[in-house]
């Protein structure tokens, strides 16, 4: 079992929290990077409103000139645009009150982590979306286990079933009826090997209390 990163994790569930995702900076030429990874979301079935300010229409979607423009909830903000431009979408989204934004590879800059902090809003940067839900999508290898991980501590269980006073339980008699047991139970090995047990001689007296 492989235990993801706290970064993964992270990233996981924001994807799988998000239902509507709006990506600030998406092209409307289809040999962009923005242009497939709105392409992709959308048929990994999000709800994805492309953000550019020519509007129009981008993958086949709305776009929308500005975040304020969009009327409804938005729960993820991905940008595409050049690092000094960030700061100001992130405050936008903020005012969305989403609950991150993804910053694509080359967007991050200090000025963004302080719009960030000063806005509240949990950043994600230096991480493709659609190369990121991609993976966590088809994982290879072993299977991946969401959260962090911790030692395994052993538990002592003990067996409160209740039985009936004529199941035939014995104490040191193997469990009784309902474990296969009782005064009459008895230790064959051969029962781990191929091959029917040994027939028992007579029956077994119980011992006298």
């Amino acid at each position: 079992m492989r235990h993801m990163k706290r970064e993964e994790t992270v990233a996981a569930r924001l994807l799988h929290r998000a239902r509507t995702i709006a990506v600030v900076g998406a092209s409307p030429q289809q040999d962009r990077h923005s242009n497939t990874v709105v392409d992709y979301l959308k048929s990994a079935g999000y709800d994805v409103i492309p953000v550019h300010p020519a509007g129009g229409k981008i993958a086949g979607l709305p776009a929308y000139r500005r975040l304020a423009d969009i009327a409804g909830p938005i729960d993820l903000v991905v940008i595409f645009r050049r690092p000094g431009a960030v700061p100001p979408h992130i405050e936008e989204a903020a005012a969305k009150h989403v609950e991150a934004v993804w910053l694509q590879p080359g967007c991050w800059s200090d000025d963004a982590d302080r719009a960030a902090k000063r806005c509240g809003v949990m950043l994600v940067k230096d991480r493709c979306i659609a190369e990121t839900h991609r993976h966590l999508s088809n994982p290879s290898g072993h299977p991946v286990k969401w959260g962090v991980h911790v030692r395994r501590r052993k538990s002592v269980y003990e067996d409160n079933r209740r039985r009936p006073d004529d199941a035939g339980y014995a104490a040191r008699g193997g469990g009784g009826h309902v474990g296969g047991g009782g005064v009459r139970s008895v230790l064959d090995e051969k029962k781990m090997v191929k091959g029917a047990p040994s027939r028992r001689r007579g029956p077994i007296k119980p011992t006298p209390a």
